[in-house]
């Protein structure tokens, strides 16, 4: 087991000695082109960790904002309800007639209202995760 180990350790050396000589024998421009290119290799890597990043936050973002905008909707929905029930034994107690034009103006005033304040609260919420003030 020793010697296995110890001929691998054998060739990583002379691995890096033949590396080592062949930049010995390059000339300064060569040297200086490499090293250019690994820097170059090395930022890129950075970019990409960057993006990567990014991408899980616009993740996050989403996938935060998305559950903030269905439990907007579904208070909003039961809110919406509430109120149908109220119009509708209102109606029944005075002896109204129900009025489907006014039913139908209530959804859509309450489609409105989740338009608006469902995204503009979420969107205000979670801008902190996107380092974005609204």
């Amino acid at each position: 087991m020793y010697i296995f180990f110890f001929i691998i350790y054998k060739y990583i050396i002379l691995y890096i000695i033949i590396r080592l000589n062949s930049l010995r024998s390059k000339n300064i421009n060569e040297i200086s082109h490499l090293i250019k290119v690994t820097k170059e290799k090395k930022k890129k890597l950075c970019i990409d960790k960057n993006e990567r990043q990014n991408i899980k936050q616009l993740e996050n973002f989403v996938k935060e904002q998305s559950n903030c905008f269905n439990i907007c909707k579904q208070n909003l929905n039961e809110r919406l309800e509430k109120d149908l029930n109220e119009y509708i034994f209102f109606s029944s107690k005075n002896k109204i007639i129900l009025n489907e034009e006014h039913i139908q103006k209530l959804h859509k005033n309450y489609k409105n209202i989740e338009q608006e304040l469902c995204y503009s609260s979420c969107s205000k919420k979670y801008s902190s995760l996107l380092n974005y003030k609204t």
